[in-house]
């Protein structure tokens, strides 16, 4: 399962990169109707070469014995959900006040701030209802 899920991140990965680059050199990326058409050739070779590198990471990491039971201790699994708990209440937090200083400051335009919090909006309601569910189950 994993390794088919490195495969597909690699070929996606190539997909992307590709569509870009091929993008660029056919000319398409000045014909798009897009505010910036030089962003596209970057955006998606970035976008291609992070789904390739992760892929292919997630192929040459190994684990032994040890780290699979380790992984599926339950302390650890408590202490990494404690971990994630804590990293999520920075990232709203963070999230808010770097929004609402682009807005107050004239760096952001309404399109990506509406995207950001719709984004941020999503999250806090996929929280809300795993709460919700994990009282009524627990």
């Amino acid at each position: 399962m994993k390794k088919t899920l490195a495969n597909l991140s690699i070929a996606l990965g190539l997909i992307i990169l590709l569509g870009g680059l091929l993008s660029y050199g056919l000319g398409i990326n000045n014909i798009i109707p897009v505010p910036r058409p030089d962003l596209i050739v970057s955006g998606t070779t970035l976008i291609g070469i992070i789904f390739i590198v992760s892929g292919t990471c997630d192929l040459f990491v190994k684990k032994t014995r040890e780290m699979e039971i380790e992984e599926k201790d339950e302390r650890n699994i408590a202490l990494s959900n404690a971990a994630m708990a804590s990293g999520f209440k920075v990232m709203n937090v963070s999230i808010s006040v770097s929004l609402f200083v682009l807005i107050f400051t004239g760096y952001m335009t309404a399109v990506p701030c509406f995207t950001i919090i719709g984004a941020f909006t999503i999250g806090q309601i996929a929280f809300i209802l795993k709460l919700w569910h994990l009282q009524k189950t627990m």
